[in-house]
């Protein structure tokens, strides 16, 4: 009687422990790992180029990105630009921003599961170096009394600023003409007088050339 009373109580727990090693199972397949808020991008480098910049960072998986620039010191308010960058990209490149001048960018990975919160900022500073536009001036864009200027395509400008023997500054504007065909021919100065050409667009100073006439 003893010996059929263990083997009864034997099966009880046998099934018994089937039972919750079902359960245990049950639950591991019903957890969930997904994390409610990306990751921030690990890096943010920014590579200066006169007056453009060229940043990089470390892609993840099933995320777009919003880059933001601004000129600025980490505010965020001043001249933002804001981009949106497809999955999987890795590099962007903006253009025309203001020589000598403190920015700010920051980046953060946006879910494309509304389950799961963006990233935070990932954000950095960076000063633009000094632009150039003017192309050199030769021998044969110089006289007497003139020079002719010339400047590198795709950059938008709007007037030329002439200084000189220390004589008031005179804003020659650029018309329609002039920028379409690059270059500009600065009449009326003096003879064997040292110039200074600045070209705007705007306030953005894009250019600086010294010339002297013949």
């Amino acid at each position: 009687m003893k010996r059929i009373s263990y083997h009864i109580i034997l099966q009880i727990m046998l099934i018994f422990s089937t039972l919750l090693f079902n359960v245990s199972c049950d639950e591991e397949e019903i957890v969930d790992n997904t994390p409610d808020q990306l990751f921030r991008p690990v890096t943010l480098s920014a590579y200066v180029n006169e007056a453009s910049v060229t940043f990089s960072w470390v892609p993840i998986a099933n995320a777009t990105y919003q880059l933001e620039v601004s000129k600025d010191s980490l505010l965020f308010q001043q001249d933002l630009q804001v981009f949106n960058i497809d999955e999987g990209e890795e590099i962007l490149s903006v253009e025309n921003l203001w020589s000598n001048s403190l920015y700010s960018a920051r980046i953060k990975a946006v879910s494309v599961d509304e389950a799961v919160k963006d990233s935070e900022y990932k954000q950095i500073t960076f000063t633009t170096g000094t632009e150039n536009i003017f192309y050199g001036v030769t021998d044969e864009d110089v006289g007497t009394d003139y020079v002719l200027l010339k400047w590198k395509i795709g950059k938008e400008v709007s007037h030329i600023v002439v200084s000189g023997n220390g004589a008031n500054d005179v804003t020659i504007p650029l018309n329609a003409s002039d920028v379409s065909a690059l270059q500009k021919r600065i009449e009326g100065l003096n003879s064997e007088t040292q110039y200074i050409f600045k070209i705007y667009l705007g306030e953005m100073l894009r250019g600086t050339i010294s010339v002297t006439t013949n």
